[in-house]
């Protein structure tokens, strides 16, 4: 089946921290669904956010974000695990399926343009040989300053899925004067912060077609609902049990704003468990991780799509 997605077409990306109901985002024409990180990470939503998609008629993508920065051996074997992860969720095959590189969880962006650039075709050609239709994801500054992006379009064309925000707040329509001027960008997100619904807006810059073949996807262990609040700041939490290690020196506090008391500074490699998350106005994704007492300490564990360290 080919399904058409128009050009000048809004669509939002999801992660975890998403909603799993596609109808929580109204407007959107198609999402990009994250899958998987690295080798050892699995989105806990992907299901059943690529699932709601297709119920509404959706076009859905997948993303993988990788950890393999310049090495191509390593890029083929987080290729080999994102297509895998992709076909067991239910992204069909025939689907678009970016590679997002960009700094952080591990990946380094510093070891040189025409070796990045090979590590990424090497995802890209495994994502290829799976059926999917390769993206490559980044910034606009990493696009022209660390990678041979040209070595990348001169095979797979119109492929490039840029990141250039106007602004840091939010944005509800896509503003081209602001357009980064770049040759084969097929998607621009725009915003971090589309509609006020704290969820990443992009928008075509072409017309997309897809031969979304369908996927069964493996059934989850286990199926749950999910369970979410509002604070008094109005921020909506998510419960979510999982793991975060510091990438850096990271702030814990006792109230999820920066101007909350400071309880202690988490070196690098500090081992987090958390049982929610919340997304302030600023883009910051606080977790909150239970104590002794019946309280909670926060931390940031992302700020906007780059995250403080490493999700398990």
């Amino acid at each position: 089946m080919t399904q058409e997605i128009a050009d000048r077409a809004y669509g939002i990306d999801e992660a975890s921290y998403q909603s799993a109901n596609i109808a929580d985002y109204s407007g959107a024409k198609f999402t990009i669904v994250k899958t998987t990180e690295g080798l050892d990470y699995q989105n806990p939503k992907a299901r059943a956010q690529i699932a709601s998609a297709k119920n509404a008629g959706i076009p859905v993508g997948g993303y993988h974000y990788s950890r393999f920065s310049a090495n191509s051996n390593m890029a083929v074997q987080e290729g080999n695990y994102a297509v895998e992860n992709a076909k067991n969720m239910g992204i069909p095959v025939g689907s678009i399926y970016a590679c997002d590189w960009e700094s952080g969880s591990g990946n380094y962006v510093d070891r040189g343009a025409d070796a990045s650039a090979n590590a990424i075709l090497a995802f890209m050609d495994t994502v290829a040989k799976a059926g999917y239709k390769p993206l490559l994801y980044s910034g606009k500054e990493l696009l022209t300053k660390n990678i041979n992006t040209k070595k990348v379009t001169d095979k797979y064309g119109d492929c490039l899925w840029v990141a250039y925000y106007k602004t840091a707040g939010r944005e509800d329509v896509a503003d081209f004067n602001w357009f980064p001027s770049m040759d084969h960008v097929a998607i621009w997100q725009f915003t971090q912060n589309w509609k006020g619904m704290n969820v990443d807006g992009n928008i075509t810059v072409k017309k997309l077609e897809v031969n979304a073949n369908a996927v069964k996807p493996t059934p989850a262990k286990t199926i749950s609902t999910e369970r979410t609040w509002t604070d008094v700041q109005g921020m909506t939490w998510h419960a979510e049990d999982g793991t975060f290690i510091t990438g850096g020196s990271i702030n814990l506090r006792w109230g999820a704003t920066t101007q909350s008391t400071i309880i202690s500074q988490l070196p690098a490699g500090s081992v987090v468990k958390y049982n929610a998350w919340a997304r302030d106005k600023y883009g910051r994704v606080w977790l909150q991780q239970p104590r002794s007492g019946g309280k909670n300490g926060y931390l940031v564990g992302r700020v906007g799509t780059e995250p403080w360290g490493t999700f398990k």
